[in-house]
């Protein structure tokens, strides 16, 4: 059975969140902080998504040679960019790794349960308020019933980004 290219670039960067939290002590894992990494087709569509429309600063990037990309198991020798995005800048915080590689294509789903594997990002945020507002503008429609009432003033609706990742929100109502 072969794997696509983007297949295999996006579980290698997955296989990070998995590992991540495997060791409990600080001392053997630094911060403790996990970073998610995310492989898309367009790196403009995707940042202005995940930066203009979910609120996340940009907080860094990297470029991956084409050597690194074979000599590490990341590609098959195809050299792509990586910009570092978070909600809050902090050391310990989540870091969404967006990988672009000029070839990448994406297969969009319909549902979360239509193929295994990671297929949803969860943002948990104090008011969902700002990113409706920023969604609305942008034409992204909301996906399902949604928003949903989730009781205690909290609610969660679901959207994708560009490349059809789904992205769920959760968050106040106000």
């Amino acid at each position: 059975m072969k794997i696509s290219n983007t297949a295999f670039i996006s579980n290698a960067f997955l296989l990070a969140i998995f590992l991540a939290p495997s060791c409990n002590n600080k001392n053997e894992t630094g911060t403790g902080a996990i970073q998610i990494g995310l492989v898309c087709s367009d790196h403009n569509k995707s940042l202005d998504f995940y930066k203009n429309v979910i609120g996340m600063k940009e907080t860094g990037g990297f470029d991956v040679d084409g050597q690194f990309g074979t000599d590490s198991g990341l590609s098959e020798g195809k050299p792509f960019k990586v910009k570092l995005l978070k909600l809050e800048d902090g050391p310990s915080a989540t870091t969404l790794k967006l990988a672009c590689c000029s070839d990448t294509t994406a297969a969009k789903l319909t549902y979360v349960t239509d193929a295994p594997g990671v297929r949803y990002l969860t943002f948990e945020v104090k008011s969902t308020k700002a990113i409706k507002e920023r969604l609305q503008q942008n034409g992204i429609r909301i996906l399902g019933k949604g928003p949903v009432s989730m009781g205690d003033n909290q609610e969660l609706f679901l959207v994708q980004d560009p490349d059809g990742v789904f992205v769920e929100i959760i968050g106040g109502k106000d």
